[in-house]
């Protein structure tokens, strides 16, 4: 098997897709990825849709008469393996939170079909120019094919797409999410124009892991509906601008059916810690 990446992707797909989801386009650029890459899987019958290690569509078939034929299955089996643990890592260090493996296998199976054009022994390198250094939180176009997949997987899994209002001084907005995903899902990863203009309100400083206050927001009707919130996140509450009895943190207000119709109001400023971190004089 050629070990090497195609002169095709190397050198104009993956080039174009990893410099453009640098900019504001990289949702439509990963999702275009995403398309051509489960072109064929979408063919597929319903039931062998689901990205999964486990099913046929995933997994080469077995010839148990030909020990090469065996051998090589376990082989591709191994590095589709290897491929899903790097995509949940990659998730569970840079965003403080880690991929469902539904997803992680989503984002494996798009990549490792042939109509992608990655083959097999290039599946984990391109998975890597694809995270960047996600250790300090570079992301070079994972994340929002990871996001694409994810929505892919919601609809499949019949999950509720709940709606809710947000007003940021003058201006009011609506925005969306399935059940399961939180506020700052939605700046992150968010495509509708609710999304883009909550993203020009909330900085979401820190990616996530509740160590700013950057996502603040009031929930003007009360905590009955979304819930009180922990020690920790009233301690960043504490750093936030203008704090009140009904704030939370948008990292931290994740979306259930029951809060479909929830309204919202962004506060007229933010605390960023982050801007602020003392370092030593080494002058």
């Amino acid at each position: 098997m050629d070990t090497s990446m195609p002169k095709q992707l190397r050198r104009g797909t993956l080039s174009r897709y990893s410099c453009a989801v640098r900019t504001r386009n990289e949702t439509t650029i990963s999702q275009m990825l995403l398309r051509a890459a489960l072109r064929c899987r979408t063919l597929q019958p319903p039931s062998r849709l689901r990205p999964c290690l486990r099913s046929t569509a995933f997994r080469a078939p077995r010839a148990p008469s030909s020990s090469n034929a065996f051998a090589a299955s376990a082989t591709r089996d191994a590095q589709l393996e290897e491929a899903t643990k790097f995509v949940i890592q990659v998730g569970a260090v840079r965003e403080g939170k880690t991929y469902s493996q539904d997803v992680a296998e989503g984002v494996v199976a798009a990549l490792a079909d042939p109509s992608s054009g990655v083959p097999l022994s290039a599946l984990l390198p391109t998975l890597k120019q694809l995270a960047g250094a996600y250790e300090i939180g570079e992301d070079n176009g994972l994340d929002a094919l990871a996001a694409a997949v994810e929505k892919e997987v919601n609809e499949r899994a019949g999950k509720q797409l709940v709606h809710c209002s947000v007003k940021a001084g003058s201006a009011s907005f609506d925005v969306s999410a399935y059940e399961g995903t939180s506020l700052y899902d939605v700046v992150r990863r968010g495509e509708d124009d609710g999304a883009r203009a909550l993203q020009s309100y909330l900085e979401c400083a820190c990616s996530g892991v509740m160590a700013c206050s950057t996502c603040h927001v009031y929930v003007p009707e009360g905590l009955s509906r979304v819930g009180e919130p922990c020690e920790a996140e009233l301690d960043m509450l504490d750093l936030a601008h203008e704090p009140r009895d009904n704030s939370r943190l948008g990292c931290q207000l994740v979306f259930t059916p029951d809060l479909d119709g929830l309204e919202l109001e962004v506060p007229d400023g933010a605390n960023n810690l982050m801007d602020h971190i003392p370092f030593e004089d080494r002058g």
